[in-house]
């Protein structure tokens, strides 16, 4: 099973954070795109960079926040993301949560959102200036920049952007701690691989669960939910955590689960390499 790291946390931590899951043996490492005093902004800016100073960990959004955003200015950013380190990004693209009005104001320059395009034809928008593949006689094909764009992932937690993500043969990615409670995860998943057409970019069904842990060897002095902080899926001891992966896995038969992690009493880079210890994945060499 591969391991691959979500991160919602400080910016000014993320490449302590993203080094230590390079050398520790991690698939990707994701960034999540947030509002906030303390978190990216822009996962793009950030994954670019991350990027170019990471050994063998692909990085990647998870995921540009489609709503607030152009798709052809994303698309393009995203090309230039992949012509500057190719074959070493991840595009993850969600709609995105609604904002407080001011910050609504602001991300959409004054825009009313009731003249807004819809999130599907946004996202149809963005695939075809990613892949390239767009109407013929399409006139913006000319002035996309003369690279093709990195794979897509699509972030959902319901059958519709499921079914979206397979016709379009793109990745689909499933988060647990997102989805409500009563959610047939593994039903939306289905959703996915029935609807897949293979692409350029996935031949076959790609999918990725994520998983939000909280351990540490303080977990015991914090609650298990704050308010305004993400809900655990699975909450203890490493090993405890560690253990559960697998069955999670073979419930929605994929062989990669990513990681969302809240670390108490120390810092998350320790804990994400001991949960690759935990979990055996092989230590990354400088170099490979």
């Amino acid at each position: 099973m591969d391991l691959s790291i979500l991160d919602f946390g400080p910016a000014e931590d993320v490449v302590a954070f993203m080094s230590e899951a390079d050398s520790s043996g991690y698939r990707r490492f994701w960034l999540g795109e947030h509002h906030s005093p303390w978190q990216c902004p822009n996962p793009l800016l950030l994954g670019a960079l991350l990027a170019a100073t990471s050994e063998g960990i692909r990085i990647g959004s998870g995921g540009v926040c489609l709503d607030y955003r152009s798709p052809y200015q994303v698309a393009e950013d995203a090309r230039l993301i992949e012509l500057m380190v190719p074959g070493r990004f991840d595009f993850g693209v969600t709609r995105g949560l609604p904002l407080a009005p001011e910050l609504r104001d602001a991300m959409l320059d004054g825009r009313p959102t009731d003249t807004l395009r819809s999130h599907d034809e946004k996202l149809s928008d963005l695939h075809g200036f990613l892949t390239g593949r767009l109407p013929a006689g399409h006139s913006l094909a000319p002035r996309l920049l003369n690279a093709p764009g990195p794979p897509m992932w699509v972030l959902g937690t319901s059958a519709e952007p499921a079914r979206w993500a397979g016709c379009h043969g793109t990745g689909f990615c499933f988060s647990l701690h997102h989805a409500p409670a009563d959610r047939d995860g593994p039903a939306v998943v289905g959703e996915y691989r029935r609807a897949f057409v293979p692409s350029p970019e996935f031949p076959q069904p790609a999918v990725i669960v994520v998983v939000s842990i909280a351990s540490g060897p303080a977990i015991g002095q914090a609650p298990a939910h704050e308010p305004g902080v993400v809900k655990p899926v699975i909450h203890g001891p490493v090993a405890e955590c560690a253990a559960k992966l697998p069955e999670i896995a073979r419930r929605f038969a994929v062989d990669e689960i990513m990681i969302l992690l809240r670390s108490f009493g120390e810092m998350p880079s320790e804990t994400c390499r001991t949960l690759a210890t935990q979990v055996g994945l092989t230590p990354r060499v400088r170099g490979e």
